[in-house]
């Protein structure tokens, strides 16, 4: 090949490779240049689905001669891949290459410009389109992680009591729904807790001390449950507690008795000193041969108004009807 044809498939074709029968390097393009920085091209290359029975050349000339695409590896960074087409010429071959889908990979690797491409090679405006498409998705996969974000917070909200954090009405009862389908499993405690006292704090001090006083009650059921316990304001003064796996009916009075005294502490509310207590009545899903919410609640509601009826300030087991 003379010096002028060289020169002018590198022009052309700056990602041409010329070999002879033996393998090695008559010419070369630009951007084969670059990669193969004066090593052999066995030492640069690995030839993809090559059979394990051929040399790297036998299997390149075959395929040349069946008219079959080429596709070549980089032995430094297997993930680019050349792909191409070659004709036979004389005892060796002449074949043109071009990344496909490795485009934008071998552009960073290899630090190529549009300059490096043949004129007619539409490289440079297939990376513009990739580039732009990457933004797109990545500015949907952004857009994605706000609405899924943004669904999760109005989930929450959508169960949470928005004055004490804990959950709502309806929050609690999907958790007690939850419960009572583990009970055989999971048993677990019932809470209806009614403060005492709250209606004459509003009164006298109005619903900002009122509403400081909520929001102390709920710390105090925060602290004295455990992480894997459920806590609700079903509305005004009312709050429910679901215990997971709760102690024996003593120690579950006596936590009872431990909330209260909490309660009972003074409080510092609107610039005054508020007091409140606390009524309780407890059911216990092990009392019972089918944990059935609904009557788990009439009957702990049911030992709530006779705690309160007792004194007020206390808790009362349900002692449910068989």
């Amino acid at each position: 090949m003379t010096t002028d044809t060289m020169t002018e498939l590198d022009v052309l074709m700056p990602m041409h490779l010329e070999l002879d029968s033996g393998g090695g390097i008559v010419s070369a393009g630009r951007i084969l240049r670059r990669i193969l920085a004066g090593r052999r091209f066995e030492d640069c290359f690995l030839i993809d689905r090559m059979p394990a029975d051929a040399t790297a050349m036998t299997a390149l000339m075959q395929r040349i001669a069946r008219g079959e695409r080429l596709f070549l590896r980089l032995r430094d960074d297997p993930a680019i891949t050349l792909r191409g087409q070659g004709q036979l010429r004389g005892d060796g071959a002449l074949m043109n290459f071009g990344f496909g889908i490795a485009l934008a990979r071998a552009v960073r690797a290899l630090g190529l410009s549009d300059a490096d491409f043949a004129p007619s090679d539409m490289a440079m405006e297939f990376l513009f389109l990739h580039e732009a498409n990457q933004a797109v998705m990545g500015e949907l996969a952004r857009a994605n992680r706000r609405l899924e974000e943004a669904r999760e917070v109005a989930q929450t909200l959508a169960i949470t009591d928005p004055l004490t954090g804990l959950m709502n009405r309806r929050g609690f009862e999907a958790a007690l729904d939850l419960a009572a389908r583990n009970a055989t499993a999971t048993p677990f405690a019932l809470v209806q807790l009614d403060l005492d006292l709250f209606k004459q704090v509003n009164d006298l001090h109005g619903h900002g001390a009122g509403d400081e006083v909520l929001r102390h009650v709920a710390r105090v059921l925060r602290h004295e449950t455990r992480a894997t316990d459920r806590l609700g304001r079903s509305g005004g003064d009312e709050f429910l507690l679901l215990l997971i796996n709760p102690p024996c009916a003593g120690d579950l009075q006596n936590l009872a008795k431990r909330i209260i005294r909490r309660i009972e502490e003074p409080i510092a509310a609107a610039g005054v000193e508020c007091r409140v207590s606390a009524s309780m009545g407890i059911s216990l899903s092990r009392d019972y041969k089918i944990a059935d919410p609904v009557r788990m609640l009439a009957d702990a509601d049911t030992a709530l108004y006779a705690a309160k009826e007792q004194g007020r300030g206390r808790a009362t087991l349900s002692v449910p009807q068989v």
